[in-house]
């Protein structure tokens, strides 16, 4: 008789037929996560965020994931760079319209296609030493913090969380019994 144990039965989940992933994002060993754990869970998950990585963002306080997606430079930079794509030469006469609490001094009055090319400390509040930082993480423009892949990342996993099923299989077929009952 052999001594062996038979192979161990994988854990049914209910989303065998599901296809979607983020394995180009996600470290391997957490590919299988729920992304409200993935949101939860330090910044070393994504793909890329080495130690050097963390240290420089944790240096400004982004520990987890949720943090980055919630940087709040990185959202400026995004609704600047989003909102240049509709600029046009015309300001019409009489326009309130301003960004003053998210740029310095300097940059109030350039078109949002000018700050979006402008170096990262355009943002008010933005230090020099957090300009330094970003700018080993290889962010150097505004438009560069818009696009930085790990904010994207992050920010596409927080805002999947929130529209996630978390219940095991079990719990959903309750779910599903319970709501036939009350019908």
């Amino acid at each position: 008789m052999s001594s062996e144990e038979p192979p161990a039965k994988k854990k049914k989940t209910g989303w065998e037929d599901h296809k979607l992933n983020v394995s180009e994002a996600i470290m391997k060993a957490d590919e299988g996560k729920h992304f409200t754990d993935i949101a939860s869970s330090e910044i070393s998950i994504l793909q890329g965020i080495g130690p050097k990585s963390e240290h420089l963002l944790t240096a400004m306080y982004i520990t987890t994931v949720t943090d980055l997606a919630s940087y709040k430079y990185f959202l400026i930079a995004r609704s600047i760079v989003a909102l240049a794509e509709t600029e046009t030469d015309f300001r019409p006469s009489g326009s309130t319209m301003n960004i003053d609490k998210a740029v310095d001094k300097a940059y109030e009055s350039k078109k949002l296609s000018e700050i979006v090319e402008s170096p990262v400390e355009a943002l008010e509040g933005l230090s020099e030493n957090a300009g330094r930082i970003l700018g080993e993480l290889g962010v150097k423009t505004v438009r560069d913090l818009a696009n930085l892949k790990y904010c994207r990342w992050a920010e596409g996993v927080v805002t999947a969380a929130k529209y996630e099923n978390t219940m095991t299989e079990k719990e959903r077929k309750q779910e599903r019994l319970l709501n036939r009952l009350s019908t």
